[in-house]
């Protein structure tokens, strides 16, 4: 083989390797196209033709994946050394220049030359392709499984066998062959449409219920009555008389039974699944929170929120107040986050405010909740966060420390005067010398010693010892181990004078504080002593902040609640209209004395039952008068009092005593001992002579001395 030759093989070689990756990535293409319209098809009809453009796609995709508009000769000269070991990784001299070939190259291409026309194109190249044409055909054998498999129908059913299984099994008359239910939920559910083989069922709220009912034989009329008070009439659908259908928005919960030529059935259960509000939950920040001196003027929002059906809108609503007294301003505005709402279920929001971006300056503060709107536009709103940007201008002010009771007001000062003289240091850094400037630090940290040790006093801490971040793992290590021990729990609540933290007045919470207080003054201190007094300057604010919120809690005061508001409807503002605006009441059921004594009656009379005792005519007027209370609770609750309202029917029958079991009677029983449980009490009039026990006492004393 000469060298021309050689090229013309590498390149022959190259030819077979991109067209054999080109291949490789249609096949593939085919395979996944072929699997996603075979599931697409299963849940919602789709022609096969779109398989064409997917593919096309998804080909130009892999080929960029697999690189292979990359592959060059010395791609094929270093694959072919690398199959190959009796070229000797010399292919590649094939690739270049005979006239620059050494001699040393020559005699090595002379040496290979008879190796070189042996060999064929290495069966690497076509790795890809088998296991490509192997997935294509693994694909066609599983499209043609799902295509056999009605995987919509299965999914109905498993929906209306978890949701619309009724716990009274259905008994249909007779005449009627077959029933079907055809229900249609709500938009705002996104639900699809499923049908059912029984008239008890589960629905959305709002949801559309289409009936198709067969009987054996023409009827003349069958109608449905909704808890025995309204009917409806179905149409004919044929001329026979056979088939008969009916629709009707299912709103509320209740029961329902099917009239057929003056012939009744069963109760059939119709439960309502209500839409529930978004539920909204702040992750961070805290609900009152402060940014302290050197902290970023920022605050991270954390949400999560969770709805039924799903989420379509939702946004921060921030309000922020600024200055104070009669001057103080207000200021909305709407913060959107910076997903899109999508119509989900959940979603996991976060959102970081720059509060100097919204206007804010130290002593404003930032009013805001989340407002949340569902698929079904019902709007939810969590409560009301605060973020306030600590004023250090106020801080350092005196104001505030006159009137009420101080907590050794002669420290605050102390503290004051620690960050006036750290700000003093910091500004007079470059005009003095570097010995002078770690001296004055040094001893502001010695006298933030001496004042954190003042304020160590409060807590019984006589010496510096255990005080910072050290002391407080170790506490926190001692908590953890001695979890569940008793005696330790009791000594959280114990007044013990002979520790020293503990015989103190103060209450766990100020405490606490005075604690978080003591550390930041540690942090102040070592940083003082350190050179660093920029770093110190954070520590100080805080410890002065907490200072003052000790002295502001020994003062009483009424915290800031939310007020939710209903929406105001744009279209009936300034309209004049006020027939809609009556008078607060609240609703409550009470039972009428009547009902009450038929039902506490018809339980004795149930007992009797039990027995195997046979009933009279006023025992039957008793019960009647039960059945009417029983068919409004069920009405309203189906699924806790619909099975005992057929059994009470059962026994009102008379002709059915014998069929009524003990464990029925129990279960009717039980119904109507909870009806009686929830009675609501009225108030009564007092019918009793107004007497005292004083007087009561004396009139029975004088009746004893009589002779």
């Amino acid at each position: 083989m000469n060298h021309s030759e050689g090229i013309k093989h590498i390149k022959s070689i190259k030819i077979r390797w991109i067209c054999s990756g080109l291949f490789s990535a249609v096949f593939l293409a085919i395979s996944i196209s072929l699997l996603g319209l075979s599931v697409w098809n299963s849940i919602s009809p789709v022609s096969y033709w779109f398989i064409l453009p997917i593919s096309l796609l998804i080909s130009i995709g892999l080929i960029q994946i697999f690189k292979l508009s990359k592959i060059s000769e010395d791609d094929v000269s270093r694959l072919l050394d690398q199959t190959y070991p009796q070229l000797e990784e010399s292919f590649s001299l094939v690739l270049k220049n005979s006239e620059k070939l050494n001699a040393l190259e020559k005699l090595q291409i002379e040496k290979i030359k008879n190796e070189m026309q042996r060999i064929q194109a290495p069966a690497l190249i076509y790795k890809r392709l088998k296991i490509s044409a192997l997935f294509l055909v693994i694909s066609i054998l599983v499209s043609i499984v799902i295509s056999s498999l009605d995987v919509a129908t299965l999914n109905n059913s498993i929906v209306i066998e978890n949701q619309a299984k009724p716990s009274i099994p259905d008994k249909i008359l007779p005449e009627i062959s077959s029933i079907k239910l055809k229900i249609i939920p709500p938009v705002y559910t996104t639900r699809n449409t499923r049908v059912q083989q029984q008239f008890s069922a589960t629905v959305e709220d709002g949801a559309l219920l289409e009936w198709l009912i067969e009987t054996s034989k023409p009827a003349s009329k069958i109608k449905f009555i909704f808890n025995d008070k309204e009917k409806i009439k179905l149409r004919s659908v044929n001329k026979s008389g056979t088939q008969w259908a009916v629709s009707k928005t299912i709103k509320q919960p209740g029961f329902y039974q099917v009239e057929l030529d003056g012939k009744l059935s069963e109760l059939y259960k119709l439960e309502t699944i209500k839409d529930e509000a978004a539920v909204i939950r702040i992750i961070t920040p805290k609900q009152y929170s402060t940014i302290d001196f050197g902290e970023p003027q920022k605050t991270t929002l954390q949400v999560q929120i969770n709805d039924d059906y799903g989420i379509n809108d939702t946004y921060i609503s921030a309000t922020i107040s600024s200055g104070k007294g009669e001057s103080v301003k207000f200021k909305e505005q709407v913060i959107r986050f910076n997903e899109s709402m999508n119509g989900k279920q959940e979603y996991k929001l976060q959102k970081t405010i720059d509060l100097p971006k919204l206007g804010m300056v130290p002593g404003d503060e930032l009013y805001f909740y989340i407002n949340v709107t569902d698929s079904r536009k019902q709007q939810s709103r969590s409560d009301i966060y605060i973020v306030s940007i600590q004023d250090t201008a106020k801080l350092m002010s005196m104001d505030g420390m006159l009137g009420g009771i101080n907590l050794v007001p002669e420290y605050f000062r102390s503290q004051r005067q620690i960050i006036i003289d750290t700000e003093k240091i910091l500004k007079d850094k470059n005009s003095i010398s570097e010995e002078e400037f770690k001296n004055r630090s040094n001893n502001l940290g010695i006298d933030q010693k001496l004042l954190r040790l003042r304020y160590g006093k409060f807590l019984g801490e006589e010496t510096d010892e255990e005080i910072g971040e050290e002391h407080q793992e170790t506490t926190a290590a001692e908590e953890s181990a001695a979890f569940g021990n008793a005696e330790k729990m009791m000594d959280a609540y114990a007044h013990k004078h002979d520790i020293a933290e503990d015989a103190t007045f103060f209450e766990p919470e100020l405490k606490a504080q005075l604690k978080a207080t003591l550390t930041e003054m540690w942090k102040s201190e070592l940083r003082l002593r350190t050179y660093k007094p920029v770093e110190a300057l954070p520590f100080e604010y805080k410890a002065l902040r907490l200072l003052k919120d000790l002295q502001q809690k020994s003062r009483a005061y009424v915290s800031k609640t939310a007020l939710k508001t209903p929406a105001i409807k744009a279209e009936k503002r300034l309209s004049a209209e006020l027939d809609k605006i009556i008078q607060p009441s609240v609703e409550r059921t009470i039972l009428k004395s009547q009902n009450q004594n038929a039902l506490k009656k018809s339980t004795s009379i149930i007992a009797k039952l039990k027995e195997g005792k046979k009933l009279n005519q006023s025992e039957y007027s008793i019960l009647q008068e039960a059945n009417r209370t029983l068919v409004a609770k069920a009405s309203a609750q189906p699924v806790g009092y619909l099975k005992a309202l057929v059994i009470m029917r059962k026994i009102l029958s008379k002709s059915g005593n014998e069929m009524v079991s003990f464990g029925e009677l129990s279960t009717l029983e039980a119904a109507l001992q909870s009806m009686i449980k929830n009675e609501v009490k009225t108030p009564q009039a007092t019918t009793a002579a107004p007497k005292t026990s004083l007087s009561t006492e004396y009139f029975n004393r004088l009746k004893r001395q009589q002779p």
